[in-house]
């Protein structure tokens, strides 16, 4: 496919699926991952050796469906992945309270066989506000670069597995469902929606600047009516905002805390579907 020289990233993820094949290249295992709070907790223990978590090189016999991209970030396929069929992506946000296992392990509970998955590290309470394109030392602001970091990784795995390019969504919860939200307002065109579970703080930036972008994108809220993290007549307020930018944006409130249940997931998974069939009809 050509690429405009003006705007590679322009609406696209300009990166074919090259081989319907598993047969990937060499690639690092990720026999030494370790989340961040399992590293913290070992740490404040006193244990020298953090727990590790171990997710096989694609192309390996592995129960869980869990692969290593070249840059070593997880990925989840379907059991029975069909590399004809192109899937829809969900790219979670992880950080020190929900892992990228943990997320990964999400993707088959809600559905066994429709999705694939990735994980990127989120953003850190201490800079996920930060504001301006730029820093004061001159460096990318920390959601800019979060976007460089997908803006990488996202082709790499579009190379390799059969992902839709219009059917890629941001998914955090907590802290990185506000994050995945700021993506989704700050690059509308690389993305189809978000969902956003228990978000905590929900100012966002202005929309203004991408408005036309924006309209029609999906979002999927959710909070815990036990989850004392999140108010939920703050994310009502949200999801209204949300809709005056002319996005779609569903609210969901489930009897539970910050855990996700059965019935979320399920839901999750016929939101999904639903906007699969939205746009096939389209």
């Amino acid at each position: 496919m050509n690429v405009p020289a003006d705007d590679p990233w322009k609406a696209r993820w300009f990166a074919p699926h090259d081989s319907p094949s598993m047969d990937l290249y060499q690639r690092k295992s990720w026999d030494t991952f370790s989340p961040a709070n399992h590293i913290a907790a070992a740490e404040s223990a006193g244990v020298e050796d953090a727990i590790s978590l171990e997710v096989a090189v694609a192309g390996a016999d592995s129960p869980w469906g869990h692969f290593a991209l070249p840059d070593e970030s997880p990925v989840h396929l379907p059991p029975h992945y069909e590399p004809n069929y192109a899937y829809p992506l969900i790219v979670w946000l992880h950080d020190a309270e929900w892992t990228a296992r943990e997320l990964l392990d999400l993707i088959p509970r809600i559905s066994p066989q429709n999705y694939l998955g990735l994980a990127v590290e989120g953003l850190t309470p201490t800079n996920r506000f930060a504001a301006g394109p730029m820093s004061p030392a001159g460096s990318l602001d920390p959601l800019d670069a979060l976007l460089e970091t997908l803006k990488d990784v996202v082709p790499q795995m579009r190379r390799e597995f059969h992902v839709h390019s219009e059917r890629i969504y941001l998914a955090g919860f907590g802290d990185q469902a506000l994050v995945a939200l700021r993506m989704l307002l700050r690059r509308p065109e690389w993305f189809s929606g978000a969902l956003a579970f228990g978000v905590r703080n929900t100012k966002l930036e202005s929309a203004l600047k991408n408005y036309d972008e924006l309209r029609g994108k999906r979002v999927f809220l959710s909070a815990g009516v036990r989850d004392t993290r999140c108010s939920m007549p703050d994310v009502t307020s949200l999801g209204r905002l949300l809709r005056s930018f002319g996005m779609q944006a569903v609210l969901r409130a489930y009897d539970s805390s910050d855990s996700p249940t059965p019935k979320m997931l399920s839901d999750v998974d016929h939101w999904l579907m639903n906007g699969v069939c939205e746009s096939t009809l389209v």
